[in-house]
């Protein structure tokens, strides 16, 4: 871990309990310590109207800056790419470009090594949340977790390309052979062209993985040297408010597609094209769950309550699958009550 992350690690932990900004379910905001006393803005009294001896105490919200929470990962990934342009059937056809296939299929050793560098990407998406582009945020309570899971997927990439380049010769042989058969069926010998395949080395080359982590910035860290305004400061905090605002929209939109396609599978009716109930339709909304609640960096309770509500109805569900699968009054329940939750979801993303 570099320096930079280490230290934003440390800040983190030391001041995490010391300073927060509080919202109250009004939308009111206030900064303060924690013996701070937030008051509500009392509505002027009607005459003649009885008040009430204790005035109702609103809900705040304990709303922590993004970099109290968590860290900038960054991904940058190498792999080769097993298609090449074929410039003369390019010529022939006079328009776009034309890629010639190698490796056909699922079942080979080149498939299965982009297959892991694949999961690796799809792993550090599935637990982060949107930064910027190629930027992710990660929560910072799940770090040992997630960084734990991720070098075991590095390690099973790097794995694979030893492998793929110890039997790289066979690979290309075999492959060579199937595009060389493709030619000559189709009256084009010349299809199959072994240099269209890179030496081992080149190839080793081609595959690479850097993850990158880093703190994210906060408007006082900026010494007020650099001369950045007061008006530059509200600009900077204007746009990671943004960024906070479009992760809770992400963890929303993530827990929604699991739930409508269990509505669009359950509105089929048992017996007709289409309707062959699969466990994993409950399991993924299980898994969602999970993961949303332990990517999820928004400190807004409402959000917490949907994520709370779906592990509950999925977890229901899971225990019911066989009942599902068989009773059409139980897909008809199930779907009601998916659909309710998924109602109350896409009002927070609209």
């Amino acid at each position: 871990m570099n320096m930079l992350l280490q230290q934003a690690l440390a800040d983190a932990l030391k001041h995490s309990d010391d300073s927060s900004a509080s919202i109250d379910s009004g939308g009111n905001v206030g900064i303060g310590t924690e013996n701070d006393d937030v008051v509500a803005d009392e509505p002027c009294p009607v005459p003649n109207q009885k008040l009430p001896t204790e005035q109702p105490v609103r809900q705040l919200i304990e709303v922590k800056p993004l970099n109290e929470k968590a860290i900038l990962v960054t991904l940058k990934r190498g792999m080769y790419r097993p298609y090449i342009s074929d410039a003369s059937a390019t010529e022939e056809y006079g328009a776009g470009r034309v890629n010639k296939h190698l490796f056909d299929g699922r079942d080979n050793l080149v498939k299965r090594t982009v297959a892991k560098f694949t999961a690796v990407y799809t792993y550090v998406n599935d637990n982060t949340v949107p930064w910027a582009v190629g930027q992710r945020m990660l929560n910072m309570m799940t770090w040992s977790d997630f960084t734990s899971g991720l070098r075991g997927l590095v390690d099973d990439a790097y794995a694979s390309i030893d492998t793929l380049c110890d039997n790289w010769d066979q690979v290309v042989q075999t492959d060579f052979a199937r595009i060389q058969q493709i030619g000559n069926a189709k009256g084009n010998p010349n299809l199959a062209n072994i240099n269209d395949y890179p030496d081992v080395d080149d190839l080793r080359s081609r595959f690479s993985i850097d993850v990158q982590y880093s703190p994210i910035p906060k408007v006082d860290d900026f010494d007020p040297r650099f001369g950045m305004s007061e008006e530059e400061k509200s600009s900077l905090q204007r746009q990671l408010d943004d960024v906070q605002t479009t992760a809770a929209t992400h963890v929303v939109e993530q827990m929604v597609k699991p739930l409508g396609e269990a509505v669009k599978k359950l509105s089929i009716p048992i017996g007709e094209d289409g309707s062959v109930f699969r466990d994993s339709l409950i399991d993924n909304m299980v898994e969602v769950a999970d993961r949303m609640n332990r990517v999820c960096l928004s400190d807004d309770p409402v959000i917490r309550k949907q994520i709370t509500e779906l592990n509950a109805l999925a977890s229901g569900l899971a225990g019911s699958k066989e009942i599902i699968r068989h009773s059409p009054n139980a897909r008809s329940q199930a779907k009601t009550d998916i659909e309710s939750l998924m109602g109350k979801m896409k009002g927070l993303v609209l």
